[in-house]
């Protein structure tokens, strides 16, 4: 579904993403890569194909749309990796398939301590706000008073009503100039409080972003 942002086109994807097609760049947000192994360093069994799936759908939405530039609006890792921790390889074997890809991350709250492992992983990291074309490009906004951009943080979630059956969907959350991004990572929770008439919320719905009837909604 195509959107424009002051006077920037864009596209938001089904993948969870954003496609910029003026910037050969594809906008992402809240990847929480490693989050199953920081489930695990507490003694909570998460299987270890989480991490494999994330990758594959990294690979897969780098295929897609064939980007030049991977934006990531903060929490590339949902934790700094432990000495001896196996997944930071495989992060790093991922970006060696995809060595022509330039990414740029802008750091949010899980992202500390990560200077090492980026430089590692040939990551530019970029203090809040970025600014590109007009956008301003952060972790984390102000959702009484966003700014101009795009951002991440929220995980926001659509709720659809149809009769007694309730569905809950990851969602793209609009208000005015100001895209909100669902989070990438499908090992991640969701948030219901854009749920309100000064947001407009675009939701998931297999291969397809979709705009839903306000009437066909509900926050719980």
């Amino acid at each position: 579904m195509k959107l424009s942002l002051a006077g920037n086109e864009l596209e938001m994807l089904p993948q969870r993403a954003v496609w910029w097609p003026a910037r050969r760049t594809a906008v992402i947000v809240d990847v929480h890569l490693g989050k199953d192994q920081v489930f695990r360093r507490s003694g909570i069994a998460i299987p270890g194909a989480v991490l494999d799936r994330e990758l594959a759908a990294l690979d897969a939405l780098v295929e897609h749309t064939r980007c030049e530039r991977l934006l990531v609006l903060g929490d590339w890792v949902h934790a700094a990796p432990f000495a001896g921790e196996s997944w930071p390889a495989a992060i790093a074997s991922w970006r060696a398939r995809h060595d022509q890809l330039a990414i740029d991350l802008v750091l949010g709250n899980h992202d500390r301590g990560l200077a090492p492992w980026l430089d590692d992983w040939r990551i530019g990291a970029h203090i809040e706000p970025l600014k590109i074309s007009g956008l301003e490009m952060f972790h984390e906004v102000d959702p009484e008073a966003p700014a101009c951009g795009m951002s991440g943080h929220l995980h926001p979630v659509a709720w659809l009503r149809s009769g007694r059956e309730r569905l809950r969907l990851p969602a793209f959350a609009r208000r005015g100039d100001h895209l909100v991004l669902p989070a990438f990572g499908r090992f991640t929770g969701g948030f219901d409080g854009l749920e309100s008439d000064a947001w407009t919320l675009y939701p998931i719905a297999g291969d397809r972003v979709v705009d839903i009837p306000s009437s066909r909604r509900r926050a719980r």
